[in-house]
């Protein structure tokens, strides 16, 4: 191994000392705040390790150990990972070890409308969203009602707005779709918060594990399904929605949400874009913005109207040359969220003869 594998296996015997590692191989993502090493013991056993790249990755990694350990008692169709321990504060770097978690990463934009996958990605999202509520907020995760989902996606659309970089004919549509009182009448569920098709681990025709459980909460169950949108043809998302409805009882706007939650990603895109400052990734967002527009204007895209209120005519668009704000500054009340501090998150997995090993229960 090389100077930066053989980094990175000390960092795992910090983590798990007694195992010895012969093998690393780097599955960080080009985009990702997490870097993540898959490492393999000399008993072939094999182990994650994440170590954050800035604070906010930081936050998430601590709910996970969070969440992994209210979901280790949780009876799920599929595999989870489980925490194992933690690089000592001598380390040179913070990292985290978990179970790896085997499986296929699925490609939903493969996926052909007959296919049995459709089926079971369906059945494996329906199941986090039938996690009883009071599992997650009793551990002290995040909790949102409707109204403070409502509020929170308004404050980035008058952020989003007061770039005057998208086309007045989407901020129309996005608010006259978070002004409906009836789109966000729904009863939040317990949600992954991430979802994307590469976290669902597949086996053959089935989800066999579900990974990166950093943003779990009791939320809108919309939020999870907004991937399908971002990733697949109109035709495959539809499937995969209709085989999540058939695995659960939906409420009726449910669709319409994903889809403005999608929508929305590209405005939130657009403002990480230019809080970094990156000139590449602001015309990367601009362009991704024009698009959505285009899309809007023939009449491609889905109306975002109540179902109980919509009609099968087109949607209309009529241009507006401007939007005015119409919210105050919000406030997130977040007194009853608990988030895992990594620097005290957990005792090692596995320690020394001369510091007892402790019950993983009293991490927390």
């Amino acid at each position: 191994m090389g100077k930066p594998s053989l980094i990175l296996a000390a960092l795992a015997a910090d983590a798990l000392p007694g195992l010895h590692f012969v093998q690393v191989q780097n599955l960080t993502r080009d985009d990702a705040a997490v870097a993540v090493e898959l490492l393999t013991t000399d008993e072939g056993r094999l182990i994650l390790l994440k170590s954050p790249l800035d604070s906010l990755a930081n936050t998430d990694l601590g709910t996970e150990v969070r969440a992994l350990q209210v979901l280790k008692n949780v009876s799920l169709p599929f595999a989870i990972s489980s925490y194992l321990g933690k690089t000592s504060a001598k380390a040179i770097r913070n990292a985290l070890a978990f179970e790896y978690v085997p499986g296929t990463p699925a490609d939903i934009t493969r996926l052909r409308l007959d296919d049995p996958l459709v089926s079971s990605i369906g059945q494996a999202i329906s199941a986090i969203h039938a996690i009883p509520s009071t599992v997650v907020s009793d551990a002290g995760l995040p909790e949102y009602q409707p109204a403070e989902r409502v509020r929170t996606l308004v404050a980035e659309f008058d952020r989003a707005m007061d770039t005057g970089k998208v086309h007045p004919d989407l901020l129309e549509r996005w608010q006259t779709a978070l002004f409906d009182v009836n789109l966000f009448k729904y009863r939040p569920t317990v949600i992954h918060g991430y979802l994307r098709s590469d976290f669902l681990l597949t086996e053959g025709d089935l989800v066999v594990g579900v990974t990166e459980w950093g943003q779990l909460s009791v939320d809108d169950p919309a939020l999870d399904l907004a991937f399908f949108y971002n990733e697949a043809s109109a035709e495959t998302a539809e499937a995969l929605i209709l085989a999540y409805e058939g695995s659960t009882r939906a409420d009726s706007n449910i669709r319409q949400r994903a889809q403005l939650h999608y929508e929305l990603t590209h405005a939130t895109y657009l403002l990480e874009a230019l809080a970094r400052e990156d000139e590449a990734e602001i015309e990367e967002a601009i362009s991704a913005i024009t698009w959505l527009h285009e899309r809007l204007v023939a009449g491609e895209l889905p109306s975002l109207k109540p179902t109980e209120f919509a009609s099968s005519a087109q949607e209309v668009i009529v241009p507006i040359s401007q939007a005015a704000s119409f919210t105050a500054p919000v406030t997130i009340v977040t007194e009853s969220i608990e988030v895992v501090d990594l620097a005290q998150a957990a005792p090692q997995a596995a320690t020394s003869e001369a510091e007892p090993k402790k019950d993983e229960d009293e991490v927390f």
